[in-house]
């Protein structure tokens, strides 16, 4: 394994970026403290092909990064509202359900399967408005550079669990996303115009997605 540290410029900023070759088999890329940091294979990849794939995931990474502003010791976004949290409490939801958390640790893990709920039900409105034949899984974890998966191989549509936090019609507009990739696979114009038949606003919400406007 070996590393290099290289400056890389976005949108007239620069960053540090440290690049990391091993024995793996594709390119990752990750954000943190301010520091780009990227593994790559041994051979094969070029550090051209490194920064034109970091040009492409850099505003995700960036955006991704404002998880730590998504919550702090006192308040966490929930669906777009900042809600008061302490060391062990209640949460209340305007549906009248609730959440009872002993620690930090305990309010996160609830609040995963809390949304899994929330965005399962959403997902399978969309599946009957959008005329989805076959019901998809829908699976939520931690992902860093995708807001939603649709795995062809599995009929699974999985969500990133940063979605929380955000408003409902942020929420709504990744399971329109991802639904679509049920007709067409790539994003060719086609693809987009059954996206905005269904999520008119799609662009702006797209992009507050993506500058981590939760509220």
């Amino acid at each position: 394994m070996s590393s290099k540290e290289f400056t890389y410029i976005h949108k007239n900023k620069e960053y540090r970026l440290i690049v990391t070759r091993k024995h793996m088999k594709s390119v990752r890329y990750t954000y943190k403290d301010g520091i780009f940091r990227v593994s790559a294979p041994y051979l094969f990849v070029t550090q051209k092909q490194i920064e034109e794939g970091l040009d492409k995931y850099a505003d995700k990474l960036l955006a991704l990064d404002v998880r730590t502003k998504a919550s702090d010791d006192n308040h966490i976004f929930i669906l777009g509202k900042e809600v008061p949290i302490q060391e062990s409490g209640e949460i209340k939801f305007n549906d009248e359900t609730s959440i009872k958390y002993k620690n930090r640790e305990d309010l996160e893990k609830k609040l995963m399967k809390w949304f899994l709920q929330v965005i399962e039900k959403r997902h399978r409105s969309y599946e009957n408005i959008m005329g989805i034949r076959k019901p998809y899984k829908v699976r939520l974890r931690k992902m860093r550079t995708r807001y939603g998966s649709n795995a062809y191989s599995t009929h699974s549509i999985t969500y990133s669990s940063i979605l929380m936090h955000y408003s409902l019609d942020v929420v709504d507009s990744v399971i329109v996303h991802e639904l679509a990739h049920d007709s067409v696979r790539n994003h060719s114009e086609k693809f987009y115009k059954v996206v905005y038949t269904y999520c008119p606003d799609y662009k702006a919400l797209h992009k507050r997605l993506r500058k981590g406007e939760f509220a």
